[in-house]
């Protein structure tokens, strides 16, 4: 009996967590990171504020969980690939995370990549290398680019292609065109 407390309990603030953070991407894609508050993600979540607290100690704090979440499901995508080719499969997930929130996105990108602090991003750039140094389906350009200015390439292609819908004002409905581009990209390289 004391165990489905628990487990109860642990289901219950799981579940709490999940809401003040999708409560939290919510309003920040509507308002902006800066003029969301957080009462307002707190009354969008149905909890109290000192909950809010209880779950992250800042909106930072939240930020951070928001951007490791972002960074878990790309290197996931990537083990997970059953295509023998993961960089395809990190910025594919990438793409399929940012269109839900692209604003949201967009700034924690830009938050994480220009902190003075050590941000996760490094993780995506240091798998990203790796991926190319174990993997042959680069062989003509791995003579010419080291993995780092390949990586680099291949993440270009992905910011190019979201922040060209944020220059023309498109919408963010589909990802297929996203998608198709960046395959088209891997498969150009892949030849190269």
């Amino acid at each position: 009996m004391e165990n489905q407390q628990q487990s109860r309990r642990l289901r219950k603030k799981n579940n709490t967590h999940k809401a003040i953070l999708h409560s939290a991407k919510t309003l920040f894609e509507q308002k902006g990171i800066d003029k969301t508050t957080i009462d307002e993600i707190s009354e969008h979540a149905d909890v109290s504020r000192s909950t809010f607290f209880n779950h992250f100690g800042s909106v930072d704090e939240l930020l951070e969980e928001i951007a490791s979440q972002e960074i878990n499901d790309m290197l996931e995508a990537a083990v997970a690939s059953d295509k023998g080719f993961p960089l395809r499969s990190m910025l594919f997930r990438l793409v399929d995370d940012t269109f839900p929130y692209p604003y949201l996105t967009g700034e924690l990108l830009m938050r994480g990549i220009l902190s003075k602090k050590d941000n996760s991003f490094k993780e995506i750039d240091l798998y990203l290398q790796k991926s190319i140094t174990e993997r042959s389906g680069f062989k003509g350009l791995s003579e010419q680019f080291s993995p780092k200015e390949l990586s680099a390439i291949l993440m270009g292609v992905y910011y190019g292609l979201i922040f060209q819908k944020f220059i023309y004002k498109e919408d963010f409905s589909s990802d297929f065109e996203i998608k198709e581009s960046i395959n088209k990209f891997i498969t150009f390289l892949k030849n190269y």
